[in-house]
């Protein structure tokens, strides 16, 4: 194969950057983003969330097959999605305490997610 470019591995402005090791740049958090407003782009940040949250801002009350189906995203990873969401505030269920063996509904709380989507995009355009 031909190669243009040639092996960048060595290459100065890799190789030198300032606090750069030649591996993949760490992730670096805001300081200064509203905490809700994290918790709005954290809940947003991940493709299984934002899938999960947007089908239930449609399908309140819908259950994790449900979900899953509608959503393409497997059983476990919308019941790991939704614990999340709920965590956030964004997801409520009508089951409380102990769900194993039992249908549980879940519904979304859009009024919360919007005002914390409004500090996210207030933060973002300041």
């Amino acid at each position: 194969m031909n190669d243009s470019l040639g092996d960048l591995s060595g290459h100065t402005a890799v190789r030198e950057a300032p606090g750069h090791n030649g591996a993949m740049p760490s992730r670096r958090d805001p300081t200064d983003m509203p905490e809700r407003a994290e918790v709005a782009y954290r809940s947003i940040s991940g493709s299984s969330r934002m899938m999960t949250l947007r089908f239930l801002l449609d399908h309140p009350k819908s259950t994790v097959a449900a979900i899953a189906d509608a959503t393409g995203v497997s059983p476990a990873s919308a019941r790991v999605s939704l614990t999340d969401l709920e965590e956030a505030g964004y997801v409520t269920a009508d089951v409380e305490g102990q769900r194993n063996g039992r249908t549980v509904r879940y519904s979304a709380d859009r009024g919360k997610f919007v005002d914390d989507l409004s500090l996210l995009w207030s933060w973002m355009v300041r």
